[in-house]
């Protein structure tokens, strides 16, 4: 009988098995506000982890040393499809939650009490311990078993298949999303391979190490992308701005291909962004910076700004300028902060256009402005200088 021995190929899967369950408790940790989308990602992560650890014993012979995991890890197939399928509608702003959600796991809970009923019945029936085909109930079922999670595997492909129009708005999201997408139909692929090759006399054992490039491939992803693009898998945790939509759509977005839906999550993205890190201060920001910031195409952006919050981008910037330029002039003094040095502060590059933007917004030169809040009993000559 061989010895156990782990080779090359089973060492190199042992240590992206453990990579994986290494990165996935940092990706919870980690996610803030996305915590309830980046679980599907870890439950993914964690599933194939532990069968990658599975296949090296396996193939190791390593298994015999524990011979009561022998098929303990045929249900996990049952995980993959929901978990990749919901993971994916959350990403496109489409969550599927309550029960519905729970139907998706309805496969693998009955997998799990029909082996409860097996276990059950072999702790008293221990003959049959090891050798279910000798009762013809449990040899159908660990027959049919292998089927069935491949046709739902390939179900599920073709529900992801169908969101692949959804990705189009999300430019970067939207191609790590297609990413996803790949990676389950290349694991898909691997499994139907494996299952209907087996049974040719041509098959070579060693090709079921596809099902474990493939997740090990993905493994490699995910932990490559939460380090050179974390923003995937991360955001603050900040309540989200409402932003109120225009009744009617402009017609130069009306074939845009943003959905209503995704325009208001990008609007409640776009303020929350600005109002915790607040962009609007640098004097260069431009239209492609925030589009970039927010995994968006320029258009969109422009399109969701439009829309969604009733003005030009410039607009929308001066405004959040103003807003914070009135907190200033009304809390602190002008010799403390002049106007000149509140414009600057607050993004503008020059006291011309600061002063036309607060005029246009407020009805009053900023020194009036400040004039009022503070309740002067005169006005300071300074800053009618600065206004002039």
């Amino acid at each position: 009988m061989k010895e156990p021995n782990l080779d090359h190929w089973t060492t190199a899967f042992a240590v992206i098995a453990f990579l994986g369950l290494f990165v996935a408790p940092l990706l919870l940790i980690q996610a803030g506000q996305r915590k309830s989308q980046v679980q599907y990602i870890v439950g993914i992560i964690v599933l194939f982890s532990v069968m990658l650890i599975y296949y090296v014993l396996f193939w190791s012979e390593y298994i015999r040393l524990f011979p009561y995991l022998i098929g303990t890890i045929d249900l996990f197939f049952f995980l993959f499809g929901p978990l990749f399928y919901l993971y994916l509608k959350d990403l496109v702003n489409q969550p599927v939650v309550g029960r519905k959600r729970m139907l998706h796991f309805l496969p693998f809970f009955i997998g799990v009490a029909a082996d409860l009923i097996v276990l059950i019945a072999r702790t008293q029936y221990p003959e049959f311990w090891g050798r279910p085909a000798r009762i013809p109930v449990w040899g159908a079922y660990f027959k049919v078993l292998p089927w069935l999670y491949l046709v739902q595997l390939a179900l599920y492909a073709i529900a992801i298949l169908r969101l692949q129009q959804s990705f189009g708005s999300l430019q970067k999201v939207g191609r790590w999303a297609l990413w996803v997408s790949l990676c389950y139909l290349g694991f898909v692929l691997a499994n139907w391979s494996y299952f209907l090759l087996v049974r040719l006399p041509f098959f070579n054992r060693a090709w079921d190490y596809g099902i474990s490039f493939s997740m090990s491939g993905f493994i490699a992803l995910v932990a490559v992308l939460a380090y050179v693009q974390p923003h995937i898998f991360q955001t603050n945790e900040f309540p989200v701005f409402e932003a109120e939509p225009k009744e009617e759509p402009d017609a130069r977005y009306r074939h845009s291909g943003l959905p209503p839906h995704l325009a208001r999550h990008f609007a409640n993205q776009l303020q929350l962004l600005m109002h915790t890190e607040k962009l609007y201060q640098q004097n260069e920001l431009r239209l492609d910076t925030l589009a970039d910031r927010l995994s968006i195409s320029r258009h969109h952006l422009s399109q969701v700004i439009n829309e969604q919050l009733g003005m030009s981008f410039f607009e929308y910037v001066n405004s959040l300028r103003v807003e914070e330029a009135k907190t200033l002039l009304a809390q602190v003094s002008r010799r403390e902060l002049n106007v000149i040095e509140v414009a600057y502060q607050v993004g503008f590059n020059n006291k011309v256009s600061f002063n036309k933007a607060f005029k246009r917004a407020t009805g009053r030169t900023p020194s009036e402005f400040r004039q009022t809040m503070q309740a002067k009993p005169r006005c300071d000559p300074h800053d009618q200088l600065e206004d002039a």
